[in-house]
């Protein structure tokens, strides 16, 4: 098999740049319904249609909290369900612990991430993050990255019980994610933020407009979540989105182009919406 350069742009002040030869490019989330917005539909595809094989976990539960994942990994707790992609086939084993899927293979990536209504609140990160972290740090290589999903402000008419922390005001949401992203990813050294939220706030100014979510919170299921793994792809590989042969059916060209220069502008700068 042939070997994989994994070149991974870190887009926060400058901009180093990562690189490693391996012959699979393993990516773990240790997430909630947002990761599986993010890395169940779309994204092995599109890691697909650049040629670079990838094997994508996700540990999730629903609507986890950073204080959740820190105490199931102390207790060791088989409380995730583990959602496996390798060569295009999904898979989901119940019952998982944490310390099970960082056995299960030889992670490249781990990504961390909060509950989408304390997104925005930082007091809610700590100490769970740091904890979560120097777990996570314990059982992968010394060269793997750690990277932060910087997940998205709801719809401005949602009905989510947490948005009045928000005023009930996406755009004091949406800033209030940025600030509590960038002091994770600066408290954490994090080498990385993949700007879902960014992103899909790029996509709600185009003629998208605020239509990206199904209930009010999660992505809607083409469009939606297919930027969010435009986004993904690009912050991990370090390839432009913009171009990316692959697409869903369910939606035209013409969407499919709106998605990826949203994502591909977010992660150019992951810290202001266009």
């Amino acid at each position: 098999m042939r070997k994989l350069v994994l070149v991974l742009a870190v887009i926060f002040g400058m901009t180093p740049v990562f690189a490693q030869q391996r012959d699979t490019l393993r990516i773990l989330a240790i997430g909630n319904s947002f990761s599986v917005d993010g890395v169940e539909h779309y994204l092995w595809e599109l890691f697909d249609a650049a040629g670079i094989p990838v094997v994508i976990g996700n540990m999730y539960i629903g609507g986890c909290t950073l204080e959740k994942h820190w105490n199931n990994a102390l207790s060791d707790a088989p409380a995730y369900s583990y959602r496996k992609i390798r060569g295009g086939v999904r898979t989901v084993t119940k019952d998982f612990s944490l310390e099970r899927a960082f056995a299960d293979e030889d992670w490249d990536i781990v990504t961390f991430q909060q509950q989408s209504g304390r997104s925005g609140k930082y007091e809610t990160y700590q100490p769970w993050l740091h904890s979560l972290v120097e777990y996570a740090r314990q059982r992968t290589r010394p060269d793997a990255k750690f990277l932060w999903y910087q997940t998205w402000a709801y719809a401005q008419d949602s009905g989510h019980k947490e948005f009045p922390n928000y005023g009930c005001s996406q755009k004091k949401m949406y800033k209030a994610i940025l600030a509590a992203s960038r002091r994770a990813v600066r408290a954490e050294k994090f080498k990385g933020v993949i700007p879902a939220g960014t992103a899909i706030q790029n996509g709600r100014r185009s003629s998208l407009g605020d239509s990206f979510n199904r209930d009010g919170f999660h992505l809607e299921k083409t469009f939606g979540r297919y930027t969010a793994a435009c986004t993904w792809f690009e912050a991990i590989s370090g390839v432009s989105v913009d171009g990316n042969p692959y697409y869903p059916d369910s939606i035209s060209a013409e969407v499919a182009s709106i998605c990826q220069k949203a994502a591909h502008s977010a992660c150019l700068h992951p810290w202001r919406s266009k």
